[in-house]
């Protein structure tokens, strides 16, 4: 069980105290084990706890079961989320209350992201399947109803795909491929449908900022999650460069992964740091094992490891050049 940090941790110093009380349906529990920090979703124990955007990233379980708290209620069909109603402890949306008087609109807009960030990844950790329950009886029906698939998920607009890219999207009546634009791309707008096809023909094309100069191979594509947010924060659009030959130890690659999906976005890409081991085969050289290395402040991201035997099954898309940013997107308070 895992759960939106609403309630305080207040077993962490009274250990006979209860955290998650919800009266009207006879349940309590408490928040995860401190002795086994990040390892905690990992551990026998971790059955009879409750753990919490902290102590489950990066890791998956076969089922999960979701508690979402009151910062994320439905109201005739439309998500609505409340910083206000997280734990004072949660230390995710420490400073909220002082960016709320200072910039109201940027701090809901911050933890509007951070909250459904949360709730994403929770619900995203069961690799079989997963059970979800609110506190908000609405909010529960809206579920209900989702789930039954009688409610179908709306398309996303493509204005909105880009809404943060921070570059200008050139008409085709201006467009002079790699003259004066390169290809983007939103590969979490792409999800698994994004193959080879749109690589070689891609729809839109932007101009880029001082000093770069288009060049062929160059692109421009967004980056989601965690992992990377010491060189890249989350949402950020990044210039690549094509993969070409030589070496890309240590570098920050773009990887198409085709038998797994990445533990964090459930996608078919990442952006990892690569490294790797090579043998002597015969005269020449052979990869013997590709390691692709989260670089996070967040605990509980893992490396990716591929050896000799399933190499195959990723194909590095490009090169990092730049971070270019993402636009800050200004909705009425």
């Amino acid at each position: 069980m895992v759960a939106g940090y609403c309630w305080d941790w207040l077993s962490k110093k009274n250990p006979g105290e209860e955290d998650i009380v919800l009266e009207q349906y006879n349940f309590s529990g408490t928040w995860n084990l401190t002795k086994d920090g990040s390892l905690w979703i990992m551990m026998p124990e971790s059955v009879s706890e409750i753990g919490c955007i902290h102590t489950c990233q990066g890791l998956e379980v076969d089922y999960i079961g979701v508690i979402i708290g009151p910062d994320l209620i439905v109201r005739g069909g439309e998500i609505l989320t409340d910083a206000g109603k997280r734990s004072k402890m949660d230390s995710s949306v420490k400073g909220y209350k002082t960016m709320l008087r200072a910039d109201p609109v940027k701090a809901r807009r911050l933890a509007d992201e951070i909250i459904k960030n949360t709730y994403r990844t929770l619900m995203t950790r069961g690799q079989k399947g997963c059970y979800v329950w609110s506190v908000d009886p609405e909010t529960n029906k809206y579920l209900a109803t989702a789930a039954s698939g009688a409610i179908a998920p709306p398309p996303i607009p493509l204005e909105h795909s880009y809404a943060t890219l921070p570059l200008r999207l050139l008409p085709e009546s201006e467009l002079r491929p790699y003259k004066n634009a390169v290809p983007v791309f939103d590969l979490q707008i792409a999800a698994g449908n994004f193959g080879a096809e749109h690589w070689e023909t891609p729809n839109q094309w932007v101009e880029l900022p001082e000093p770069f100069t288009p060049k062929e191979g160059f692109f421009v594509a967004r980056v989601t999650g965690e992992s990377m947010n010491r060189r890249i924060p989350n949402g950020s659009w990044c210039l690549f460069r094509s993969a070409s030959g030589g070496s890309r130890q240590g570098k920050v690659v773009l990887v198409e992964l085709r038998d797994i999906q990445d533990p964090e976005t459930k996608g078919q890409y990442t952006i990892k740091l690569y490294e790797s081991t090579k043998r002597s085969v015969g005269g020449a050289w052979e990869h013997e094992t590709i390691t692709l290395r989260p670089d996070s402040n967040t605990p509980g991201f893992s490396d990716l490891i591929f050896r000799s035997d399933n190499i195959d099954g990723l194909t590095v898309r490009g090169e990092l050049v730049a971070v270019l940013g993402q636009k800050s997107i200004s909705t009425d308070s």
